[in-house]
Formats: C-alpha cells, structure tokens, sequence
C-alpha cells in the first residue's frame, strides 16, 4: 500500500518520499536551470554566439524536461490530481457510468469541445506559430493557404485539442476552482487596470482591440497552462509535500504563505532579467502556489485561465509603445538580452550560491535523503 504524507495546508497527498527529499529535489532542479540558462546559454550561446553551447543548453533543459515531466512524478507516485491534471480513463468511466443518453450528451459535449478548439487554433494559427516558433507572417500566410497546410493545421489543432480535453482538462473540480480563478482575475485584474490608468490616464485603454485581446488570451491561456504545470504542478507540489503542516493551527496560514512565497520565487526567477515581470510574477506565483496546495483548486485549467488573462492584459497595458518608462517587457531569458549586463548576472550568480548552500545544508542534516527514507 502506497503511503501519504499531509501537505503545507494539512491535506493527505500520496507520496513515497521524504519531505527533505522534495525540497532538495525542487531546488536541485531550479538551480540546474538557472545554471545552465546563464552559465551556458548566456554567455557562451548568447554574447560568443557559439551555436553548439546554445544547442548543448537547449539539450540540456530538454533532458530536465523529461525528468520534471515524466520521471519525477513516478518517482514521487504523484497522481494526476495532484499535479491538477485531467485523467482520461475517469472521465471514460464517469461517461460510461451514466445512462445512454447521457452518455451521448456528454460524448457529443466533449467533442464539440474538441472542435471548437481545433477550430480556435486554425484560426490564430499565424499568432500561435509567431509566439511560439517566432514563425514570420508571411510565410505562415503562405503555408495556410495551401490545401496540404489547412488540413496539417487542422490534424495538428484536433490532436492537441484532444490531448487538452481528455489530459489536462480536470473536471472534478473544475467549478470551484473556477471559481476561485474568476477572484484572483477580478482582484488582481481591477488592480492592475487601476495601475494602467494610474500611469496612463484613458489612453492605456484607446488602443483595445476585441479580436486582437481574444486571440491573446486563447493562446496565453494554453502558455500559462504549460508554465504552470511546470511552477504550480511540479514545485508546488514538492514544495506543499516537503513542508509538514504547523503544528499551531493558529500559525497554519503563515507557514503556508511562507511557502507559497517560496514557490512564488521560483516562478519569479524564470523571468529574469525583466525585473517588473519578476515582481509580477513572484506575486502571482505566490497567490497560485497558495490555492493551488487545496485539492478543489488544483486545476491547471484555472490557473491558465488566470496566467492568460493577466499576461494578456499586461502584454497590452504597457507596451513600450504607450507606457514609456512603466513598459513592463514580456520577453525573458538570456534570449532576450542585448549584450552583457553584470547587475543581472551578479543576482543570477547570488541565486544560484543561495540555492547550493540551502542543498548542502539539507543534505548535511538530513543524510539519508539520496535514499528518500527521513520522513518528518
């Protein structure tokens, strides 16, 4: 019988590991992606524009995504639920349960899902391959008119929209925690539009366009998702299951915030070197961590939803086009730097030696953990 261990906020997660082993784990696997996007992309792919060195870290993040993805949750015995992930085999036996009508109503429900965003997806497909393979207009223009092109996007579209209705979709819960969703976008959105106006005055809000912020939100929704599954899923979880509950249940609520806030700096860190977006998304990540240690708001989906609307919404607020010294820059990583900067590089290096020294202290007091057999 698999053991369970209580999470940050009380509630039996399954878990095979020690708590020390998740936290050690969680910052071994920061640190290594911080390392290896400033320690080798920066410099050697970035500013010495050594091709081999970017590829050797584009590999090397690759390799780590694989463990993230798909060691590390076998490892831990981590359920779907718990990284707020959909399961394909319940939602067939929740469909098959019910009677033939309903199981007709459902499956049809289910597929126009699927259509509706295949469809969704051939439509902002020029705006997908832009952000996400920097694919030029013209040439996505070209490829979409041939009748080869319409029907690779639209397979491509339906494969994904499967893989995001049956897998990643979760439906237990998906009311309250979209609920809770619709409170974060309604607290942080008014605050953020209360800044934009602040700064900006009507004209932060002359240039909206509908279609334009429609488009932005589908497709930030689906890349919040993803960041998320990697901030929220897998540190969250190895964060809320590394540290015990508090024994004070008048003390409970700090701790959790404590450790929400040391999520929250993880998925801060990743966007470095735009110090606004940093602080953003160290409060966003903090406020996600925290909702997301419950198991009625652990849906990928919602967070997505969340990550979409605030990312498009600060994307268009301040653009640099408009809010001048208050443009927030949405491009992160060695990437997006423009030749060497040392504040940068000093805080990125002070991380990384925070980082090492909280690792070889763990592994100091706790020297079983390589074996994952200290459970306290």
């Amino acid at each position: 019988m698999l053991s369970s261990i209580a999470n940050t906020c009380g509630e039996l997660e399954r878990e095979v590991k020690s708590r020390p082993y998740n936290v050690v784990e969680a910052f071994v696997m920061m640190t290594f992606c911080l390392a290896v996007l400033w320690l080798v992309i920066y410099p050697y792919g970035q500013l010495m524009r050594i091709k081999a060195a970017e590829l050797a870290g584009c590999i090397l993040l690759g390799l780590g995504a694989i463990y993230v993805l798909f060691r590390s949750p076998f490892i831990h015995k981590d359920t779907l639920s718990s990284w707020g992930l959909g399961n394909p085999a319940a939602l067939y036996a929740s469909i098959c349960r019910r009677s033939m009508v309903d199981r007709i109503i459902l499956s049809c429900g289910v597929f126009l899902i699927i259509t509706i965003l295949a469809y969704l997806y051939y439509f902002a497909w020029q705006e997908a391959t832009r952000f996400t393979f920097n694919l030029n207009r013209e040439t996505a223009v070209r490829i979409q008119a041939t009748g080869p092109g319409k029907v690779m996007i639209l397979l491509s579209g339906f494969v994904m929209a499967t893989f995001f209705v049956t897998c990643v979709a979760r439906y237990d819960n998906f009311i309250s925690a979209l609920f809770t969703a619709f409170k974060i976008i309604l607290v942080l959105g008014t605050l953020e539009y209360l800044a934009a106006f602040a700064v900006m005055g009507k004209a932060a809000f002359a240039d909206f366009s509908p279609r334009h912020f429609a488009l932005n939100l589908f497709g930030y929704m689906f890349w919040g998702a993803l960041q998320q599954l990697l901030f929220s899923s897998y540190f969250g979880t190895r964060f809320r299951k590394g540290f015990a509950p508090a024994t004070d249940p008048v003390r409970q609520w700090q701790k959790r915030l404590w450790v929400s806030i040391l999520n929250g700096s993880f998925f801060g860190m990743i966007h470095i070197n735009s110090w606004g977006l940093v602080a953003i998304c160290w409060l966003l990540g903090t406020i996600l961590s925290w909702v997301f240690m419950e198991d009625r708001n652990r849906n990928l989906v919602a967070l997505g939803l969340v990550h979409g609307f605030l990312g498009s919404s600060t994307g268009w607020l301040f653009a640099a086009r408009k809010a001048g010294g208050f443009r927030i820059v949405m491009g992160v990583g060695p990437g997006h730097m423009k030749g060497f900067d040392l504040p940068t590089v000093i805080v990125v290096l002070a991380i990384i030696l925070v980082h090492l020294l909280v690792i070889f202290y763990l592994l100091r007091r706790y020297p079983a953990i390589p074996h994952g057999t200290v459970r306290k």
